[in-house]
Formats: structure tokens, C-alpha cells, sequence
């Protein structure tokens, strides 16, 4: 049986928490689609606050100044005070940071490299951004929308460029450095193309030798954990293995229901999300204790001597809470002590018979002559032969596992309709915004952007337009990462 263990501190929000990053002294920042920003102490108490222009939509940390990004705006830097801002045209979609730099992909496939002063380092056009991650020497990879893998230099330079795959459609699900320097890729792709590369893999890559490594995963990966002699990676399927750089075949630590999203060391142990618990397990696989959160766990951030958990509902109703948990709290074991203590009652009023009553009842009563035989035939007719059941004793788990298989459809999310007014030109720039869109047992795999006349405008989760004045409709279908697909309509009156 599974112990379990309780939160130290619960903090309702106001809004889904949407990005996050740690800040010196065990604190973290927390983004939100307002553009509220809150700094908050290891304990989930609230130190600063901060209000910016627009959605916020990624934080970093550089050299223990908090950068972040938003979606109409730029970036802007927080050290207990607002310290610079680097306006960008068509807004921030992506902030990371090394130990020299802040790296910022915009909304027109540029890249900007920021010094700790907000002036700007290098600049490259690379296309369309949508996932980054730096190493601390300057170093960093970038994951684009066609599948590409860029892996770039402190100025930017293009080290190693790993197209997609021609005829095929490839996605690129995560990216992580390891302390060497060497950078752990999860590349997926739909099989149209007949190569030596699976389906599913993951790939070492050196910032000098290029491609060292590719290992065949039995799922998509969801979530990587850097380690000294390879990675732990989290799969779709629930699958959580472990894989030595050189090794072809993973070893499976264990399978959880559903998929993993967030891996974290913890000691030797590791912390595990999967949708909406929290694992505790050793690298043998033994489950330590599991926190079930109210929202699904998307963020695990540890915090010293403990962990904030964040997530979300994904029913647009209350946003899940923060939670502050303790992952080396002793767990407990409710079912089995509410067990032991039925047993103990039992043991003591038993109602067992004293011993003449016991002697009374094994006594067989005087019966006619002839009786006996008469008895002893019922009882050879009322034998009943009790055969096997006639239920497997693995239907539930094949029940289990035919429900996980079911695919459930996303969710479109176009945003509210809105009034805008005209500029000095006649027109309006409306940034749409497909972001809080989700699939509730995946990913969202493609965007599709129409007009009120069926003309594809966009293919991304934000596209900016250009509207002169009236009414506008636009359309939204998302499609999930096994086909699934569903629309969503905005209206936008420019007046």
C-alpha cells in the first residue's frame, strides 16, 4: 500500500499560474495570463508583486535577476525593482537564460541574446520558436515549429542544424543539458518516411561532434531528467526508464496510469508527476509515498528543504491552488492503521461462543432410526461441484488498459470576443490568441487559424492580424498529438 503525505501549505490564486522560475534564497516567481507577476518565499507567502503589459508568458533567472517575458510587449528585468526593459514588435514567445545571458525568441523567428544590463548581446533569425533551453556556459539549443533542432553558440552562431525529416512530420518534445554539456533531445515522428531513424528516440548531441547517440523509446517522451551516465525520461504511455548514453535498450524503473509530465532529482530518489499525483521513487522503482494534487501537476520546483507544486485544473473553473509540500515528510498509511484497528477490535468482541456453548453446539441431537442414512443422502445430492471463474483475473487490467487507450478530443479556446478601436489608420492590430487551448489527456499537436471566409491566416498558437474597421470572425481548431481535433470561434469588432 502506497503511504501518502500532506501538504505544509496550500495557497489559493486568482488565476492559472502559467510560467515559473526559481529565485535566489529558495524563492520563485509565478506568471500569470494578466500580467501579474508574483515573487513568492519558500513558505508561499507573497514578497513582491508586479503588474506588466501583457500575458506573461516565460521567466528566467540571470545571475539572480528575475527576466520576463510577455506576449505584446518584450522583456522586462526585477531585482526588487524594475531594472530595464527591451521592447520587441512582435512580442516575446520563449525566455531562457544561462549564466551570461538572457535568450529570447520573438514572435518573427528572431533570437536575441540579453547581457544582465538589458543591452543586447547577438541577434540571429532562426523561424519559428517553440521551445529553448541553455547550458550555463552560453550555450543553447533551440526547438522549432518544422521539427528543426538548432544547437547555438554564446554569440548565437549555429553550431549543428538537425533538420526534420523530408516527407515526414517531426516534433521535438524536450530538451535538457546535462552537467558535460552534452544536450538530451526527445524527437517524435508520424513513421511517413522509411529511415534508420525510430519513430520515438532520443538523441545525445555534442556542441563539437554533432550527434553522438540515438536511443529507440517504446513512447513519446514527456519529460527528461539529466543524470550522470545518461537520463530518466518520462513517456506518454506512463512509461518512466532509465537509458545510459550508448545504451539501445532502456531499462524500465516503472509504469505509472498516465502520462509523466515533470521529472526532478530528489536525493537519490526522483519526483514524479503524472497527471494529477505527485510520485516519490526510487531509481529501483519503489513508490516512497504519493501527493495527490487538485489540479494536473504540470511544474515541480524544488525550494531547499521542500517543493511547490503547480498545475491545473483544466476546467476553467477554479484554478488549482499552490501547493508547498515537504518531500521527506514521514508518509502515513490511513488504510492499513484503520485496518489494523478493525483487526484489534474484532480480536476483543468477537462474539465467540464461551466453551459450553461450543459443546452444545458440536453435540448432534438424538434422531429416529434410519435418520442418519436419510441425511447422509441429501448431502451427497446438495454436493456442488465449484468450478474456475468464469472472469479472467486480468479483465480489469485489460479494461484499464483499453480506457487509456481511449483518446479524448482537445479543447479549443479562441478567447473572448472583444471591441478594439482603430488607429490614426483606419485599423486595428488584434493579436489572437489560442494559448489556454488543451488537451486533456495529451498535447496539442497542430493550430489552424481561419478567417470568416475559410482563408488559413496562421498555423501557430498566437497570429497577429491586421483589421480595418466592422466585425470579424476567426475560427480555431487545435488538433491533439493521436488526431483528435475541435473548433473554437472569436468575434472582433474594430470601431
Amino acid at each position: 500500500m502506497r503511504g501518502v503525505i500532506d501538504a505544509l501549505a496550500i495557497i489559493e490564486l486568482d488565476e492559472v499560474a502559467r510560467c515559473f522560475c526559481k529565485l535566489p534564497e529558495d524563492n520563485f516567481a509565478v506568471g500569470f495570463d494578466s500580467g501579474t507577476l508574483h515573487v513568492y518565499g519558500s513558505e508561499g507567502v507573497v514578497i513582491d508583486s508586479a503588474v506588466l503589459d501583457s500575458r506573461i508568458v516565460g521567466l528566467a533567472s540571470l545571475q539572480g535577476v528575475l527576466v520576463a517575458g510577455t506576449n505584446t510587449g518584450g522583456v522586462q528585468a526585477f531585482n526588487n525593482e524594475p531594472l530595464w526593459i527591451h521592447p520587441l514588435e512582435s512580442g516575446c514567445e520563449v525566455v531562457t537564460a544561462s549564466s551570461f545571458h538572457a535568450v529570447v525568441a520573438d514572435g518573427s523567428g528572431r533570437l536575441v541574446s540579453l547581457a544582465e544590463d538589458g543591452s543586447k548581446v547577438a541577434q540571429a533569425e532562426v523561424g519559428h520558436v517553440i521551445s529553448l533551453t541553455c547550458a550555463p556556459d552560453g550555450v543553447c539549443a533551440a526547438a522549432l515549429e518544422d521539427g528543426r533542432l538548432l544547437l547555438l553558440g554564446p554569440a548565437l552562431e549555429v553550431l549543428h542544424d538537425s533538420p526534420a525529416a523530408e516527407d515526414d512530420v517531426e516534433t521535438i518534445s524536450g530538451m535538457a543539458f546535462r552537467h558535460d554539456g552534452v544536450l538530451l533531445v526527445a524527437r517524435n515522428s508520424l513513421g511517413m518516411t522509411v529511415d534508420d531513424r525510430p519513430e520515438n528516440r532520443l538523441e545525445c548531441w555534442h556542441r563539437e561532434s554533432g550527434l553522438l547517440n540515438t536511443s529507440e523509446l517504446p513512447s513519446r517522451a514527456t519529460a527528461l531528467l539529466p543524470t550522470g551516465t545518461g537520463a530518466i525520461v518520462g513517456c506518454f504511455d506512463g512509461s518512466l526508464l532509465s537509458l545510459d548514453i550508448g545504451e539501445s535498450d532502456p531499462r524500465v524503473i516503472t509504469r505509472l496510469d498516465y502520462q509523466i509530465s515533470k521529472i526532478v532529482q530528489w536525493g537519490d530518489d526522483i519526483l514524479v508527476a503524472s497527471w494529477f499525483d505527485v510520485f516519490r521513487i526510487t531509481t529501483e522503482g519503489e513508490v516512497v509515498w504519493h501527493f495527490e494534487h487538485i489540479g494536473v501537476v504540470e511544474h515541480i520546483l524544488p525550494l531547499g528543504e521542500r517543493v511547490a507544486l503547480m498545475g491545473d485544473d483544466r476546467k476553467g473553473r477554479k484554478p488549482a491552488p499552490l501547493v508547498i509540500i515537504d518531500p521527506d515528510s514521514p508518509p502515513r498509511y490511513d488504510d492499513m492503521h484503520a485496518e489494523e484497528e478493525v483487526t484489534s477490535i474484532s480480536e476483543e468482541y468477537s462474539g465467540a461462543l464461551s466453551d459450553e456453548e461450543q459443546r452444545q453446539v458440536e453435540m448432534r441431537p438424538n434422531m429416529p432410526e434410519g435418520a442418519e442414512g436419510i441425511l447422509d443422502s441429501l448431502h451427497e445430492e446438495m454436493e456442488v461441484e465449484v468450478g474456475q471463474p468464469a472472469v479472467e483475473s486480468d479483465l480489469l487490467e485489460n479494461l484499464s488498459a483499453a480506457a487509456r487507450a481511449i483518446n479524448l478530443p482537445p479543447v479549443a479556446d479562441a478567447g473572448e470576443d472583444r471591441t478594439v478601436d482603430i488607429d490614426e489608420e483606419g485599423k486595428a492590430t488584434v493579436l489572437l490568441d489560442g494559448g489556454r487551448s488543451y488537451d486533456p489527456d495529451g498535447s496539442i499537436g497542430g493550430w489552424a487559424w481561419e478567417d470568416g471566409s475559410g482563408r488559413v491566416i496562421g498555423d501557430a498558437s498566437q497570429v497577429r492580424v491586421r483589421l480595418s474597421g466592422g466585425v470579424h470572425v476567426f475560427h480555431l481548431t487545435v488538433t491533439d498529438d493521436r488526431g483528435a481535433s475541435s473548433k473554437s470561434t472569436i468575434t472582433v469588432q474594430v470601431r
